[in-house]
């Protein structure tokens, strides 16, 4: 996983690959659970817009703002 991300932790969207969303560069939430795969690991953010939505990691960018 390239982001060190941890349950609890407040990420902004920097990049998703996910027409049917309506979260933007710049939309902030908190990570509720993170399932690790072989190559990909799914983050899951309760986005402070109310959707609930997993980033996938590597594809999807993102950064921790505050942990």
């Amino acid at each position: 996983m390239k982001n060190k991300v941890n349950i609890g932790d407040r990420v902004e969207l920097i990049f998703i690959n996910d027409s049917l969303t309506r979260l933007k560069p710049g939309n902030q939430g908190t990570v509720t659970k993170i399932v690790s795969e072989t190559d990909e690991t799914l983050v899951w953010v309760q986005w402070d817009n109310g959707e609930l939505l997993a980033l996938l990691d590597p594809i999807d960018k993102f950064k921790v703002v505050k942990k």
